[in-house]
């Protein structure tokens, strides 16, 4: 199905998710709840949004170069990040990212593999804050449905500590009986995804980008939906902005089909709601937030795109060309042998200068955190 169709369809869902909410609520209730706007803070809205793109691009960039790949150009970057962020795939954002990594990498484990690490690295960041948070709210007695806190404060601590035990990079090794088969396969996968937190954790200068990056984004998203909030009049807490913005996405935007239409205006209302604020303004808060998050972010992403789909279509007409030049092939690889790596890719314009003038190290020895690099031939 064609992008604007797919972006019309979501669109067309998240209105009925808004309008079934509306309809629970009350359309008095609703209609209330637009009397008293705050129009000033809607720049707030708009400004963060903005601050959010080059925030996930610096941790898309930086995860990327996971392995010795060679760091992708920034007009690519741009444009995978803008296009992930747009509701017409059924496969979310990351299906977008797998598309460009096999593409450019080569390697589809190796893009699986950047793209669960791309996910896990997300909730590494978001999660433990939601944790610390519901962990003080459950202290001090706030005025929370229990059942919201005792999920984060329980759960992400228990998850994380499995996550670390099953992800160690050796332990992850001794799954290689998980690739046989496409299920077992996907979740190999996931596991060396996940592990790729390690070689983040223990190369902290190098990958400086994908800590600071993410935890960048979320701020800067977070700081719109409480832009959001304040358009329609509520004031809740530090802790109840963070509680409730971490629940609405359960799932993260970029991992749900078609941006998450429909799930996450759910999510998000009913989580306001759960921390005690009315539902009416909750809902219209969650509206103007998704108008900026998911509305306005429909168009570029289209643009950008086309704009990929035709640069990916040039770089793989470029390495067939290269398929058949025994003497561009011989060329390649004494590029690649002195160190130039991704030669195509380069012509291409989808990365930058080779990747060892870059600061990026040999890929690591084969350690079960890091995907392969490409191969020399």
């Amino acid at each position: 199905m064609r992008p604007v169709v797919l972006a019309a369809v979501a669109t067309g869902i998240a209105a009925i998710a808004v309008l079934g909410i509306a309809r629970i609520t009350g359309a008095d209730a609703v209609g209330r709840a637009f009397d008293d706007v705050d129009p000033g803070w809607i720049a707030l809205i708009a400004g963060a949004e903005l601050l959010a793109y080059p925030a996930y691009m610096l941790a898309y960039r930086s995860i990327a170069r996971v392995g010795g790949y060679s760091p992708l150009s920034l007009p690519i970057v741009a444009r995978v990040v803008v296009a992930g962020f747009g509701p017409f795939t059924i496969g979310g954002g990351f299906g977008i990212d797998l598309k460009v990594l096999n593409t450019l990498h080569e390697n589809e484990r190796s893009a699986r593999v950047h793209v669960a690490a791309l996910g896990t690295l997300e909730w590494v960041v978001l999660a433990p804050i939601a944790s610390v948070t519901a962990i003080v709210l459950i202290v001090t007695r706030a005025n929370i449905l229990p059942s919201l806190l005792w999920p984060w404060a329980i759960g992400v601590p228990v998850g994380f500590a499995i996550a670390l035990y099953v992800s160690e990079p050796h332990r992850v090794a001794r799954f290689s009986w998980l690739r046989r088969g496409r299920r077992r396969e996907l979740l190999a996968h996931v596991l060396e995804g996940v592990s790729v937190m390690y070689t983040l954790v223990r190369q902290p200068r190098m990958y400086a980008g994908a800590w600071i990056g993410t935890t960048l984004y979320w701020a800067a998203d977070m700081g719109a939906f409480y832009g959001g909030l304040r358009t329609f009049g509520l004031h809740p807490g530090l802790g109840k902005v963070i509680i409730a913005y971490a629940t609405g996405y359960a799932a993260t935007r970029r991992s749900l089909p078609l941006g998450g239409a429909g799930i996450t205006e759910f999510l998000m209302t009913y989580a306001l709601y759960w921390v005690r604020q009315p539902l009416a303004p909750a809902l219209a808060a969650v509206v103007a937030y998704r108008a900026f998050n998911f509305l306005l972010a429909a168009t570029p992403g289209l643009i950008a795109n086309r704009q990929l789909n035709s640069i990916l279509e040039r770089h793989t007409r470029a390495r067939a060309r290269t398929a058949g030049d025994p003497r561009r092939e011989s060329a390649d690889a004494a590029a690649r042998n002195a160190g130039v790596t991704d030669v195509d890719a380069r012509d291409a314009g989808v990365i930058d200068a080779p990747a060892r003038d870059a600061g990026v190290p040999e890929a690591p020895a084969r350690d079960a955190s890091v995907p392969d690099a490409p191969p020399d031939s």
